[in-house]
Formats: C-alpha cells, structure tokens, sequence
C-alpha cells in the first residue's frame, strides 16, 4: 500500500508541475525548432551520451557518443516522437528502440524498450549537460501503469 501511495503522490507532482508541453503551445511562439536533450541509458549502455535533437515535425535525430574519449558510438539515428499529456514516446526508425517516459519541466525520464521488452532506464535533460539519473526518483510510465525505478 505505502508503495502504491507514493507512487500516487509522484504522479501529482509530475502533473501539477506539467502545465503545458511541446505540442499544445502555438507555432508562431517556437523560438527554434529544434530542441537538445541530453541522455544517459545507464543500464544498456553506462559509458555513453545521447543526444537528441527533438524537431517540432515530430521527428528526432540522435547522436551518441563515449563520455570518456567523446568519439561517436554510433552514426546519427532518426525517428519519431509524440507526446501526450506528460508522457513522450520516442521510437527510432528502422530499429526496435521505444524510449517511452515522462516529461517533468527539463527532465524526461523512463524505460527504455527493445523489441517489446524493458532493457533500461534511461533521463535526459533539456540542453547540452548531461543529466545525474541516480540524483533524481525516476518514475517510468509503461504498459502496467506507473513503476518506481
């Protein structure tokens, strides 16, 4: 029960502090269209940097790179995006990555999924700093509702 209630309390937070998102705020007030989020997939991959470059067409690119040496892991990926509420999907055209979660003010935060399966958490933040995910409760929506990671 006591989990069950904090998980509770998280979700009012995250929907009070959510007044609006990308896609309900009219186009003639985007500054850019191009938004950064920097992110970390810590299980699946501990040593690398994500950054996705989230377009206002719902199309994303992501570039990764090693956070030590900073050489690119992999060549620029793409794919689409949605959101509704507080919850973005991202899924990656050609593969079998969904990076589904929840969008908090800078942060966004959740599962990472291949093929169906959860393989990782996964934060990121708006901008270039790459965000602390063992700083911060991540709370991840996914197919059996609300978890605690």
């Amino acid at each position: 029960m006591p989990r069950h209630l904090l998980a509770f309390a998280i979700c009012c937070v995250v929907l009070a502090r959510t007044s609006t998102h990308p896609s309900s705020a009219p186009a003639s007030t985007a500054t850019a269209d191009d938004t950064l989020w920097t992110a970390i997939i810590p299980e699946a991959f501990p040593h690398h940097i994500y950054t996705w470059h989230v377009r206002s067409d719902g199309t994303y690119r992501e570039d990764g790179r090693d956070a030590l040496s900073g050489n690119a892991v992999q060549p620029t990926l793409s794919g689409r995006w949605s959101i509704e509420g507080v919850r973005m999907v991202l899924r990656q055209d050609g593969l079998a990555y969904v990076f589904d979660g929840v969008v908090l003010g800078d942060t966004y935060a959740g599962t990472l999924y291949f093929g169906g399966r959860a393989i990782s958490r996964f934060c990121a933040a708006r901008g270039e700093r790459a965000p602390d995910c063992h700083a911060a409760a991540t709370v991840a929506v996914n197919a059996t509702g609300i978890s605690l990671l």
